[in-house]
């Protein structure tokens, strides 16, 4: 007989990786108050678990303005995962240099069930700050280029699935249609998606074959992304490269011109 997991275990797990991802570049300290404010947390039960990540090493206290911070043991979590690109690499310096120079907001994203979830996000200029942690397979331009990379069969059979689980009003989607757009990313080697006045374009990051599928996505105003694709698909292009090749530096967008305005 299997043994059903504690759901008060499980919301517990939840929360404590949860605080964990709350702390940023802009955020790097923050109170009890912030947390639970933010999170919807109760103070109590939100300082238990603050005192408990402290007591693992995961956050340092500062006892006089009683904020907290992430310890290096939070930094070196993930080292072992994908080091070719995070611990020996450059991908997050790259995406803060994209966001910098394009003026758009830049996520890494990847694949959890039937949603994509943005695992990094860097805002960069006026660009949009608040990105959607997770959006749909297929109504993103990361679920696409990461579908894209998928069996035609298996695509079908997602779709059929995303279908049945649509809610009622949502349009259906056609899978000869999805299919075909799909072929068309793997053609042209990136995926585009508008909601509105939003946009946003999507590569894969190159990996090991057996690696966990990588979204490069950039996000911003459609008008803005309408005049400059040709410029934004160069830069794009030239962080996927450096990633591949460290030695190409900033050669790449030296050689790019760049739009007299990045905001609409």
């Amino acid at each position: 007989m299997v043994k059903s997991l504690d759901p008060k275990k499980i919301k517990s797990a939840q929360r404590a990786l949860e605080v964990l991802e709350f702390f940023s570049d802009a955020r790097p300290t923050a109170t009890v108050m912030d947390i639970a404010r933010s999170m919807g947390y109760p103070q109590s039960s939100t300082s238990e678990l603050l005192n408990c990540l402290v007591s693992l090493g995961y956050l340092n206290r500062d006892r006089d303005q009683r904020t907290y911070r992430p310890t290096a043991r939070v930094a070196v979590i993930g080292s072992s995962v994908q080091p070719e690109l995070f611990r020996k690499g450059r991908l997050l310096a790259i995406l803060d240099h994209l966001a910098e120079e394009a003026g758009v907001t830049v996520t890494l994203a990847h694949k959890v069930g039937m949603s994509v979830q943005h695992i990094h996000v860097v805002r960069g200029g006026d660009a949009p700050a608040d990105i959607d942690a997770s959006a749909g397979l297929a109504a993103s331009s990361a679920g696409k280029v990461l579908l894209a990379t998928f069996d035609p069969v298996l695509v079908r059979k997602l779709v059929h699935r995303i279908n049945a689980e649509a809610p009622e009003g949502i349009d259906r989607i056609c899978a000869v249609e999805f299919g075909e757009a799909l072929r068309q990313v793997r053609i042209q080697g990136y995926a585009q998606h508008v909601d509105g006045d939003q946009a946003s374009l999507s590569m894969l990051v190159s990996q090991l074959r057996d690696a966990h599928a990588l979204a490069l996505n950039i996000h911003g105003d459609r008008a803005f992304f309408e005049a400059n694709k040709d410029w934004l698909l160069q830069m794009v292009r030239g962080a996927i490269a450096r990633l591949n090749n460290p030695a190409l530096g900033r050669s790449l967008e030296a050689e790019t011109i760049q739009p007299e305005r990045r905001s609409a």
